[in-house]
């Protein structure tokens, strides 16, 4: 390496993996600028509670971009914005399936606020619908301002509104604040503000879109042999056509024809001085909704135009709501301008323009002269009419007209030379303002000719003021011959090099173009942005016009049906925990079907282990039957597709991990014995199974009792009821020990799946059914937690045999002897007898006697001992009777409540339906 290579090494910059990433989203994005021809308009999705005013922005934008107004929308509205740059705008319905749809296909979403209620659920619903599919651009809107009078709280409810949108949308999103309404329209300084940062936006790239190719229908026709046509732009990425196409909430269908059509709103790609659009240019196309008189066919469209009428406040007023009389009468009060003048004309025309010149004798330049119509006029070597054209231009120029480019116009063989506007207008008594430079007069005479030509001088008028024009026109022809050649010569030099390079890349730019348009074509491309027709065979669904009309690509491998793994997390707003075999509606890639999943979480050991219900604030893993989609996608869970707000929609939320034919869902089983004998280390254990080759199956297996002393299954066993069998353990167990064994079963995930379309029907949950059935909650007993009675257990004291304390070390060994039950009775006993050497034998017969009676004395004291606890077991068990007695009946009174609050609750949601 030299020693200029090393130094550019030292002084190249290090890229850093985050700038990286930086320089390759601005690629991206210089790449999307580059082709702003191919790009797709601009999709804005206007969402919003009923009553936010999402109608009434639509309709000011489109009267701001285009200043027409929209009666009733429907259906997308696209507007050209400026040159190169168009947007449609679409109101999203509160279904939540129409949500889901436009927050996979949005470019911007406008979230309407309303001030006067706050952040209601349909908000809450949508971002996180936005958040899972992507989450494009997004701008808040803040409706309904003037409801608030006084300033100051004004100021504090803007504050903590923007304050909340940042914290749910994560970023730094514009709030924007429409004040009031003027004409049931939003004011104008609001409305450029929002679409001035429209037009400006930069739209970041999402993943999904830019790997699925989809079409948002503007329009549909309907056929009579159940072929529908939609027409629409293609967004997303270049469209490769198939055989199939999918309609998102629908169904798969296949495709009769697919071509490109003729763009209703067309990129202006002329250049031009002006940078905005003129009056003319402003576009706005929405076929669905009442555009004035707009009606479109398969091939054109048609629009009819109201006579307008304008009275002296420069008021539009139809002429239907007038009588004649009135209108003769503003006329006549006022002289109308004349563009009014000649449209009023052209609209009362009933004849056409070609019976009129048919009708029409020609017109005349000048009285006496006729204009030739039969020998046509040789341009070169003509001397009368090269003579003829200077004596015009010298007319031409001496009432100051201009002719482009110094020249005459080319004169026409076979035009008539006739009075256009007394044709159109039917104006014959107007002046003929007939252009004579256009035609060349038959003059026969030539005396009258140099009459004629006595009037073309310059100068003032008179005998010597004439001026030679056959000597004047030979040297003006000189001039400009000579100028001309010289004109030539120079930039023949100049552009020699210049028209080679522009020649060269000109013809491999049209070479390439050729090369895409002929591959494009043959292989089935469409590339972004081109406005496409498609006709579907047998399609016999109703559709909605204020539901969006999306046509995707069928993928390949994403019509695959099998297993898939995703990470859940039960949505922090929605009420209830999800069940596992309990039917859920997912939304997943274009598609949204009804399956039955199954949660589980995952063991250090990478086992599946399922568990019964989600976790409330955590992630889990759930395996259900559907369609395949790429990982990394996100998906969206509902329990139902009902429009009744009354709970959080969204169940759950998640991303794809695997796809595969099958996954092993491993369930914990926990199996519990108890010993009836114990030899040693051996001990027989019963309860476990229920046979002996339930026993055979677990031979070899681990088990392992509550203290933790470990052992594995020998041998079915005779001994004991049936199932019993023998096992070994690392101690000798008691026989109050219980006995475990830990096992897996493998769960059997249901292939079941159902895609969602407009008449299909939906499997119930159990709580549905119950309450369609009116079935209770079945109650168990044993369920029930109940008072548990433990008797405690005394335990032997130690007893340290006499071999094993003798080698124990001098500070183990017991101190003071410890005497035995019987040695120490045999003390006590022998520490109260009297002495009988020293008693007399009076003393010998009272002591006897006091025997007697202590005997007799503690006879009647164990007896009445005895009686007294015999009363006392009779009351306890009086009283357990009771209290059992008393326990069972307040069960069957909730039982009974429960139920009939329950038989309640659901008649009165009858009632109601």
């Amino acid at each position: 390496m030299s020693d200029s290579e090393e130094e550019q090494v030292k002084q190249a910059p290090i890229i850093k993996p985050h700038q990286k990433q930086q320089k390759d989203f601005y690629a991206e994005q210089l790449q999307a600028n580059e082709e702003a021809e191919s790009q797709a308009p601009l999709l804005v999705v206007v969402q919003g509670p009923k009553g936010s005013g999402k109608t009434t922005l639509i309709k000011s934008l489109v009267k701001h971009y285009t200043g027409q107004k929209i009666k009733k929308l429907v259906g997308p509205v696209t507007v050209r914005s400026n040159k190169q740059h168009r947007v449609t705008f679409i109101e999203c319905p509160s279904d939540i399936n129409a949500m889901s749809d436009l927050s996979k296909v949005a470019d911007l979403a406008l979230i309407l606020i309303d001030a006067s209620i706050g952040f209601e659920m349909e908000t809450f619903e949508y971002l996180s619908l936005l958040n899972n599919h992507g989450f494009p651009n997004v701008m808040g809107v803040l409706t309904h301002i003037d409801f608030f009078k006084d300033n100051k709280q004004l100021r504090k409810t803007r504050k903590k509104y923007k304050k909340r949108f940042e914290y749910e949308t994560g970023g730094n999103y514009k709030l924007f604040y429409l004040q009031a309404l003027k004409n049931e329209y939003y004011l104008k300084q609001d409305i450029h503000n929002l679409a001035r940062f429209i037009s400006i936006i930069k739209i970041a790239p999402v993943r999904w879109k830019t790997e699925h190719p989809f079409i948002l229908a503007d329009r549909y026709e309907q056929g009579k042999d159940n072929t529908t046509t939609f027409y629409g732009y293609v967004r997303g990425c270049t469209y490769r056509l198939n055989d199939r196409i999918h309609f998102v909430g629908q169904g798969d269908y296949y495709i009769d024809s697919f071509e490109e059509v003729l763009d209703p709103v067309e990129i202006i790609t002329t250049q031009k001085k002006h940078r905005s659009l003129k009056d003319t240019e402003k576009l706005v196309y929405a076929p669905m909704s009442s555009v004035g008189a707009l009606t479109i066919d398969a091939t054109a469209g048609y629009i009819t135009i109201p006579q307008p009428i304008f009275t002296e406040k420069n008021k539009f007023v139809n002429n239907e709501e007038q009588d004649d009389e009135e209108i003769e009468e503003q006329e006549q009060e006022q002289e109308l301008p004349e563009g009014v003048r000649m449209v009023r004309e052209l609209q009362q025309l009933t004849e056409g323009i070609d019976k009129q010149l048919e009708e029409e004798e020609d017109a005349q330049l000048l009285e006496g002269f006729e204009l030739e119509e039969d020998q046509p006029i040789k341009k070169k070597n003509n001397y009368q009419q090269i003579q003829q054209q200077r004596e015009l231009v010298r007319l031409k120029n001496r009432v100051n007209i201009k002719i482009e480019n110094g020249t005459v116009m080319p004169i026409s063989d076979t035009l008539l030379a006739t009075d256009l506007h007394e044709l159109i207008y039917q104006n014959k008594n107007g002046i003929n303002e007939f252009d004579s430079v256009r035609y060349i007069p038959k003059v026969s005479d030539r005396d009258s000719y140099k009459e004629i030509k006595e009037l073309f001088v310059t100068g003032f008028y008179g005998q010597n003021d004439v001026v030679d024009l056959e000597n004047l026109e030979k040297q003006i022809e000189l001039e400009e011959q000579d100028q001309e050649q010289e004109q030539e010569q120079q930039e023949k030099k100049d552009n020699i090099q210049k028209d080679d390079n522009q020649n060269q890349k000109d013809n491999q730019q049209q070479r390439q173009q050729l090369v895409n348009e002929l591959t494009n074509s043959n292989l089935g491309l469409y590339k972004k942005g081109t406005y496409v027709k498609i006709v579907i065979k047998d399609f016999s669904s109703s559709i909605k016009d204020d539901y969006p009309m999306i046509l995707a690509r069928s993928e390949v491998g994403e019509d695959n049906l099998g297993f898939i793994k995703i990470r859940i997390k039960k949505h922090r707003w929605h009420s209830n925990i999800l069940k596992s075999n309990d039917p859920i509606i997912i939304s997943l890639g274009w598609r949204r079907f009804q399956t039955i999943p199954i949660y589980c979480v995952q063991d250090p050991n990478d086992r599946l282990r399922f568990i019964k219900y989600t976790p409330e604030y955590d992630y889990c893993y759930a395996i259900f039957y559907g369609n395949f989609a790429p990982q990394g996608t996100g998906l969206v869970c509902t329990q139902s597709l009902s429009n009744k707000l009354s709970k959080f929609r969204i169940a759950a939320t998640g991303i794809v991990l695997e796809m595969n034919h099958q996954f092993d869902v491993m369930k914990k089983l926990k199996l519990v014995g108890e010993p009836f004998k114990v030899i040693k280390n051996t001990a027989f254990i019963k309860g476990m199974f229920n046979s002996s080759l339930e026993v055979a199956k677990f031979q070899g297996g681990l088990i392992k009792t509550v203290s933790g002393l470990r052992g594995h299954i020998k041998k079915p066993s005779k001994l004991g009821p049936d199932g019993s069998f023998r096992a070994t353990f690392e101690d000798k167990i008691q026989m109050s020990d219980l006995v475990f064994c830990r096992t897996w079963v493998r769960m059997h995930i249901e292939r079941f799946y159902r895609l969602i379309t407009s008449n299909v029907k939906l499997m119930k949950t159990m709580w549905e059914l119950r309450q369609e059935k009116q079935i209770p909650l079945e109650f168990k007993p044993e369920s029930t937690y109940q008072d548990q009675e433990r008797v405690p257990v005394k335990f032997a004291p130690l007893r340290i045999p006499n071999n094993l304390q003798q080698n124990l070390p001098f500070e183990s060994k017991e101190k003071v002897k410890s005497l035995s039950f019987r040695e120490r009775l045999r003390q006590q006993v022998e520490k109260n007898l009297p002495v009988k050497s020293n008693m007399t034998d009076k003393e010998k017969e009272v002591y006897s006697l006091i025997q007697r009676l202590n005997t007799i004395k503690n006879e009647k004291e164990k007896k009445r001992e005895q009686k007294d606890i015999n009363k006392q077991k009779i009351k306890e068990a009086q009283f357990k009777g009771q209290k059992q007695h008393l326990e069972e009946g307040k069960r069957k009174y909730k039982q009974q409540k429960q139920k009939d609050k329950f038989i309640k609750q659901v008649k009165k949601q009858q009632q109601q339906q």
